[in-house]
């Protein structure tokens, strides 16, 4: 069996559900999961959905026994991404599970992937990355500069075989993300994806595919050229799209338009068939963003009493055991914890 998984809070819910429709509508007999880096809402149906399963918060208590304090050392954004190594461990343990592909929920699926799944025939971990065409054009080095902060690889996208390595990958990763998935620019990690770069040090068949159809996004269609025939089918270079990645798509800002930024504007070719893709997702979103389960602010991102718990407030909690020994519930907040904060950013 081949597992589709994702993972994200509730405002990226709508996103999620196109995800898995496209995973159903051209993978056949796959089985989708999401994992809610949120609480479970009680009073939401999820049965409208192509998800097969959809796991709580709570699964990680398998893993980590006091799990809403490990929880709690994340931003939004850190947590979605630290919960993909579990999800892909667990998956893995399964003896129906022959291959995971992670996608994120803002990705779309539009074919039968034949080219990750026959990598990974003989390949155990098959990666994207960012960009994948040399070049010597000067203004364009900005863009490989940004990878040196932000990994060589895309997480956007990951697959993985059930096999011995496939399953020492998994147990290695999640590892790692336990502790540190964090967007920290003076440590030089960001997220889960500076740790993946190491992957082709530590690990025997690694497969990486520059195919220009995989992982279409905001920085990457400047290299690309992105056309649309008279049916309707998208192509990349002349390839059919294999899928894309709508990533950044629901920032507000002027830096970020849909498919493309204005640094990479002046290069883009086609478009026209990128901003119309883009309004085409848009419009397939709505009607789920309008959800007030959808609109609300991140459940895990504030105190028992309501007061919003800070980034700063987590990180320090994250990286001070005496914090944790002493305060092993944080969401219930309270003086004598608030009080220990604001003494260990001041001290």
């Amino acid at each position: 069996m081949r597992y589709i998984f994702t993972t994200c809070a509730l405002n990226y819910y709508p996103n999620a559900r196109l995800l898995a429709a496209s995973a159903k509508a051209h993978l056949g007999d796959v089985k989708t999961v999401l994992m809610l880096a949120d609480t479970y809402p009680s009073d939401f149906d999820f049965g409208d959905s192509d998800f097969d399963e959809v796991w709580p918060i709570s699964e990680l208590e398998q893993d980590l026994p006091n799990h809403m304090a490990w929880v709690f050392g994340h931003s939004v954004m850190e947590l979605a991404t630290a919960i993909k190594g579990f999800v892909l461990k667990k998956l893995l343990e399964r003896k129906d599970c022959e291959v995971a592909l992670f996608l994120d929920p803002d990705c779309e699926i539009h074919s039968d992937l034949t080219v990750v799944f026959d990598k990974l025939y003989t390949k155990d971990i098959v990666l994207t990355p960012h960009c994948c065409l040399p070049h010597t054009q000067a203004d364009w080095i900005k863009f490989e500069l940004n990878q040196h902060r932000v990994g060589t690889f895309n997480l956007g996208f990951l697959g993985v075989r059930n096999s011995a390595e496939g399953k020492k990958f998994a147990d290695w990763w999640w590892h790692r993300l336990q502790r540190h998935c964090v967007i920290d620019a003076k440590r030089h990690l960001f997220t889960d994806q500076k740790w993946i770069d190491l992957a082709p040090s530590y690990f025997d068949h690694v497969g990486v595919i520059r195919r220009p159809t995989l992982n279409l996004a905001r920085w990457n269609t400047f290299q690309r050229e992105v056309t649309r025939n008279a049916s309707g089918t998208i192509f990349v270079d002349g390839l059919p799209l294999d899928f894309v990645h709508y990533s950044g798509f629901m920032k507000v800002g002027s830096k970020n338009l849909g498919m493309y930024d204005v640094a990479s504007e002046p290069w883009i070719k086609g478009k026209d068939v990128l901003d119309q893709m883009s309004n085409s997702y848009a419009e397939r979103l709505l009607e789920y963003q309008q959800k007030p389960v959808c609109q609300n602010d991140w459940t895990l991102g504030r105190y028992r009493s309501g007061q919003k718990i800070s980034d700063q407030q987590r990180r320090l909690y994250k990286m001070t055991p005496a914090l944790n020994a002493q305060f092993p519930q944080p969401f219930e907040g309270g003086e004598a914890f608030l009080a220990a904060l604001v003494g260990g950013m001041t001290g």
